[in-house]
């Protein structure tokens, strides 16, 4: 019996142990000590503006940074710093000018926010540099403006430092090193789908979402170059690597399983022992990242065409049997160079990579519409906030405008709705009298007042959605907390005031001059992938037809850069689109139009790249110049246009005339190409791109069938 009670005792301690707190608690946790300490140190040392230190915390805090680092943190003193010179600069140069620097000021501020918007990663250093501009400026006074803009860089640099010493000691986040296990998931996911890919097309489009969805993981996974063999440079090249298989992966699965593929030995030798090889190699590379185990490499298996056998198909045949083989040779070589890279990582002799030509993204998303947009909206807040400030001198001053200028970056078009904010800070606004009645005027000692501002901010970002935190903790700046605290109920209903012209002006914003209406967004971002792709096919077509036009050529690369995240937006916008008014649309209707559109851009990228590639081609210079219209770009210039898909023309909706349609024109225009004349490379380049040309078709074709289903019009009905 003791044994048993000490057996239980045991296990009792050991969950008290083991407890652990989640990563929402510790965020809410830190966040709400780094704002308690930017006020009570600040206020305990008798500094100024402590609240700006404050809101510092809560601006970064509201980026959604998690991650925190001495060098992040310096990062952002940087901006500050950069944010300040610039803002007391423009002071120095119209001291008494006040109309011509607030021009300058809304056009250099505008800089700043557009980068946050365009910024890929942590947004919060030019979040500072645009906030800091505005803050330094002392309400149009000229009298110790730059004591004034020193202390408020000071009091803004005190509150980043608090925050990334609270983020660095205070259960600090480790870099997890996350790679081999994100790289086992997505190599046991990728050798999955290439196994189901010749399976039914429900099966393979579930393969294709679980592997995106493993290569984002891969994407987003960390590297502990300490504890690691590999380091960041080696890493790009293997999730390049990754990235490769699953480009020829998603070629080999696109289309349903054709007539040949039944009997692959039949036009091509050793076929078989290439798809057990690439299996071993798939389950090699799984194991070699789990137990750090030498891959084994064997010689390469040489495919050999059976060319007598492959005359008998059409011509269309042959490009999806062709395009099958290079892709599998072409998967077996990037698993070869991937096996190559962790036998080198793996070993106990220092590493060494070939040096490849691997493409870097860009941090920023340059030119996006909705951001250039965005820009406008802010400037046109800016100058809104400023009249009201000049004509009804609110409390708080220019405090309104800077607000306003810079939190419309959360709201310009993103879900984010200024009318759900108006309720949440209403919300707030209650708890905020109660606790300026009830609470705040009965604190007596600092650690009272700290465990209030604790409380209040982890009620804030614990209990609030995390993307309207900012605007339930508001609540805390209308209570004026200094040394000498003067409590007047009147001065705290015009702070409120202050916080609620603000949002209006945001609110009014939000629909002017631009809808951020979710129905309207989609339906734009809708006609703008049409547009992108078919501008991308022009550019093709005239690229191989020798035409240069050099506007073409930048709506081409424009519309490469922005169809991948005009998808995402439109996934975003679809999932805002209210049912309860627009319930004469299935929303799994649209969802499924979006799933596809998705895998249809996909492969325009793939292609538009490939083509590229092969520009220098000459069989696809012949075949451009002797193909005639119809062109799939006409069909994207209607649907770009907008119109529905009954009054498209019946030739674009049977996919048999279409394929009969394309080989009869491919037998013309090869009746007249001698074959021998040309390397075999170019054939079978020839052969790859009409593959893919087809599997864009093909895949465009299902979309299509879906938009029969919707009636998009009903997007654009008003709501009243």
């Amino acid at each position: 019996m003791s044994k048993v009670i000490e057996k239980e005792n045991r296990s009792f301690i050991e969950g008290i142990l083991s407890f652990s707190l989640s990563a929402k608690l510790k965020f809410s946790i830190k966040v709400s000590l780094s704002i308690a300490l930017a006020y009570l140190i600040p206020l305990s040392q008798g500094w100024s503006q402590a609240s700006t230190a404050a809101i510092t915390v809560m601006l970064i805090a509201a980026m959604g940074s998690v991650n925190e680092s001495v060098m992040k943190g310096a990062m952002r003193v940087v901006g500050t710093i950069i944010g300040a010179v610039i803002g007391m600069t423009l002071i120095a140069i119209f001291p008494q000018e006040r109309f011509f620097y607030l021009i300058s000021l809304s056009i250099i501020v505008a800089i700043p926010l557009y980068l946050v918007r365009a910024y890929k990663g942590d947004p919060s250093i030019f979040m500072l540099t645009a906030m800091t501009m505005m803050l330094v400026f002392k309400n149009g006074e000229v009298d110790d403006v730059f004591i004034y803009g020193i202390d408020k860089t000071y009091m803004t640099i005190f509150g980043i430092t608090v925050y990334s010493l609270v983020g660095v000691f205070l259960w600090p986040v480790d870099i997890e090193d996350s790679s081999s296990k994100s790289a086992v998931e997505l190599t046991k996911t990728q050798l999955q789908l290439f196994l189901d890919r010749d399976a039914s097309k429900e099966t393979r489009n579930e393969a294709l979402e679980t592997l995106h969805a493993s290569e984002s993981k891969l994407e987003k996974a960390t590297v502990d170059t300490g504890s690691s063999n590999i380091n960041i440079e080696q890493w790009h090249t293997i999730k390049h690597n990754y990235k490769s298989i699953t480009d020829h992966l998603t070629l080999l699965s696109m289309h349903d399983k054709e007539t040949h593929i039944d009997d692959m030995e039949q036009y091509v030798q050793h076929y078989k022992n290439l798809e057990v090889e690439i299996t071993r190699l798939f389950n090699s590379v799984s194991d070699a990242w789990e137990s750090e185990n030498e891959i084994d490499l064997s010689d390469m298996i040489e495919l050999e065409y059976r060319s007598e056998d492959i005359k008998d198909l059409t011509h269309l045949e042959r490009a999806s049997l062709i395009t099958a083989v290079q892709e599998m040779k072409k998967l077996y070589e990037s698993l070869r160079r991937l096996a190559t890279k962790l036998n080198r990582i793996h070993s106990p002799m220092p590493t060494y990579f070939d040096k490849e030509m691997i493409p870097h993204n860009s941090r920023f998303l340059w030119g996006d519409i909705e951001h250039l947009k965005g820009v406008l909206v802010t400037f046109i807040i800016f100058w809104t906030a400023v009249y009201f400030w000049v004509t009804m001198n609110p409390p708080g001053g220019f405090m309104v405008v800077a607000l306003a200028t810079g939190l419309s970056v959360l709201t310009t078009f993103t879900p984010i709705k200024p009318s759900i904010l108006i309720i949440v800070f209403t919300i707030s606004f209650i708890f905020a009298t109660f606790m300026y009645v009830a609470i705040l005027p009965n604190l007596r000692y600092g650690w009272e007042l700290g465990l209030f501002i604790f409380i209040y901010s982890f009620i804030s970002f614990h209990m609030v959605n995390p993307k309207m935190s900012i605007f339930f903790l508001l609540g805390l700046f209308t209570f004026g907390i200094a040394n000498e605290m003067y409590y007047d109920f009147s001065l705290f209903l015009l702070i409120l005031l202050m916080f609620y012209t603000f949002l209006m002006l945001l609110h009014i914003f939000y629909y002017v001059p631009f809808s951020t209406r979710p129905e309207h967004m989609f339906t734009l971002m809708k006609k703008r992938i049409f547009l992108y792709s078919q501008k991308m096919f022009e550019d093709i077509r005239s690229m191989h037809l020798g035409k240069h036009s050099v506007w073409l050529k930048l709506a081409a690369v424009y519309s490469s850069m922005h169809l991948n995240s005009t998808v995402k937006k439109m996934q975003l916008w679809n999932n805002e689109i209210s049912e309860s008014y627009f319930n004469e649309i299935d929303k799994q209707s649209l969802i499924a139009f979006t799933k596809s559109l998705e895998k249809f851009t996909y492969l325009v990228e793939l292609l538009y790249h490939r083509e590229l590639q092969m520009k220098g081609n000459p069989l696809l210079k012949i075949l451009s110049k002797g193909y005639t219209p119809p062109y799939f770009s006409d069909l994207l210039a209607l649907y770009a246009k907008e119109t529905k898909v009954e009054h498209i023309d019946s030739f674009w909706k049977d996919s048999y005339t279409i394929e009969t349609n394309v080989e009869q024109k491919l037998s013309e225009v090869f009746e007249k190409i001698d074959f021998e004349g040309y390397q075999r490379k170019d054939i079978a380049a020839l052969y790859e791109i009409l593959s893919l040309r087809r599997s864009v078709w093909l895949t465009f074709f299902e979309t299509q069938k879906i938009m029969e289903e919707i009636d998009f019009n009903v997007l654009k009905q008003s709501r009243f």
